[in-house]
C-alpha cells in the first residue's frame, strides 16, 4: 500500500514537473525579459496576472467591437506602463531582476487595474467600458540621491463611456472626454503631476437612472517624501435628457435654503463625529454644503453630504459623510426636485 501511494505521488510530481510553467496570460516557458520572467517566478504576482486576466476578460464582455478594441489598445498600454512603473528610471528593465520592493510595486499595480476593470460594466440599463491613460516619469531629485524611495511618478487617468451609438452615448461620451480633458490639464503643471508626485484622476459611475447618470470623480495625490498621499470624492450628476450637469437650483428653491441646510448638516455632523469633529468655524463648511458635486442622490431616505479628509475631521477619520432625512428638507425643495433624487 505504502509503495503505491509513494508511486502515486511520484508519478503526479513528475507530471508537474513535465507540463509547461504557465502564468495566466502568458506561457511562462516563452518568457525572455526580467519582466515576464519576474511575474512567473513569483507566486503573489503570478496570482496577481491571472485574476487580471480573468478581470480583463470579463471587462471586455458583450462590447462592441469599437469598445473592444478601445480597452485592448488601453490594456497594451497599461502593459507597457506596468513594465516601466517599477524601475528605477521610467524604462523596462533589460537584463537582472526586480528587487523584493520592485516586486511588491508590481503586485500592487496589477491588483490596482484589476479593480479599475471592474468599472467596465452594465449599471441602470447600460453598457459601460473604459478609456485608460497611463505615464510614468523618473523623479529628478532620484538622480542625486541614489538611496531614494521614489524613483519614478505614476500617473492615471480613467473614465467610463457608453458602449452604444445611439444619440445619448454620442451626447455623453462627449461630455466626458471634456472632463477628462478639463482634469488632465488640471493635473498637467508642474506642482500636480510632475516627476516628484503620483497621481490618479478616476472617473467612475455612481449611480445610473431614468433621467441621470452619476460619476464618482475620485482624486490622489501623493508627493514624494510626503507622510501620506492626498485624496478626495466628488460627484458630477449628469442630466441625460437635458445633456447637462445637476445645478444647486434643481434641487433647492425656497428662500434661505442654503442656510436650513447648513444647519442641518453641523447637526449631523455634530451627532455622527462626536469628538472627531474639526469645525471651529461653522462658516468654513458652507460652500461646501450647498455644492451638487458634494451631493450624493443614491439613497432614497436623503440626501447624503460628502467631506474629504480634513475638512471636518483629522486625516485618520478618513472622508466623512453624513445624511439629512428628505422629510427634514420638503419645505426647502424646487418644484421637480423629485425628477433629480428619485429619478421619475
Amino acid at each position: 500500500m505504502i509503495r503505491t501511494v509513494l508511486a502515486g505521488m511520484m508519478a503526479v510530481m513528475l507530471m508537474a514537473l513535465a507540463a509547461p510553467a504557465m502564468a495566466a496570460s502568458f506561457d511562462c516557458a516563452a518568457a525572455s525579459t526580467p519582466f515576464e520572467h519576474t511575474i512567473c517566478d513569483n507566486p503573489d504576482l503570478s496570482r496577481a496576472d491571472e485574476v487580471l486576466a480573468k478581470s480583463f476578460a470579463t471587462a471586455i464582455g458583450g462590447l462592441t467591437k469599437e469598445a473592444t478594441a478601445t480597452m485592448r489598445a488601453d490594456q497594451r498600454a497599461w502593459l507597457d506602463f506596468a513594465g516601466r512603473a517599477c524601475t528605477d528610471d521610467a524604462q523596462p528593465l533589460k537584463q537582472g531582476t526586480f528587487t523584493t520592493d520592485q516586486v511588491d510595486c508590481l503586485t500592487r499595480i496589477f491588483e490596482n487595474r484589476s479593480r479599475r476593470l471592474a468599472d467596465s460594466r452594465m449599471i441602470g440599463g447600460h453598457r459601460f467600458y473604459l478609456h485608460s491613460t497611463f505615464s510614468v516619469m523618473p523623479d529628478p531629485q532620484a538622480a542625486s540621491d541614489p538611496n531614494s524611495s521614489w524613483k519614478v511618478a505614476t500617473h492615471e487617468v480613467t473614465t467610463p463611456l457608453l458602449d452604444s451609438d445611439d444619440p445619448l452615448a454620442e451626447a455623453f461620451n462627449a461630455f466626458v472626454e471634456k472632463q477628462a480633458a478639463e482634469l488632465a490639464s488640471g493635473s498637467g503643471d508642474e506642482e500636480t503631476s510632475d516627476g516628484t508626485n503620483d497621481t490618479e484622476l478616476r472617473l467612475s459611475v455612481h449611480q445610473a437612472v431614468s433621467n441621470r447618470i452619476s460619476l464618482e470623480l475620485y482624486s490622489y495625490q501623493y508627493g514624494h517624501g510626503a507622510a501620506h498621499g492626498n485624496w478626495a470624492i466628488t460627484y458630477v450628476h449628469y442630466l441625460t435628457d437635458e445633456n447637462r450637469v445637476v445645478e444647486a437650483r434643481d434641487v433647492f428653491a425656497a428662500d434661505g435654503w442654503q442656510q436650513k441646510l447648513q444647519q442641518l448638516t453641523v447637526e449631523e455632523l455634530r451627532s455622527n463625529l462626536g469628538e472627531w469633529l474639526m469645525l471651529d468655524d461653522e462658516k468654513y463648511i458652507a460652500d461646501i454644503v450647498i455644492d451638487p458635486a458634494r451631493w450624493d442622490f443614491e439613497s432614497d431616505y436623503g440626501l447624503t453630504i460628502q467631506f474629504n479628509p480634513y475638512e471636518v475631521s483629522p486625516y485618520a477619520y478618513g472622508a466623512p459623510t453624513i445624511m439629512i432625512a428628505w422629510e427634514k428638507l420638503e419645505d426647502l425643495l424646487a418644484e421637480n426636485a423629485d425628477l433629480i433624487r428619485y429619478a421619475y
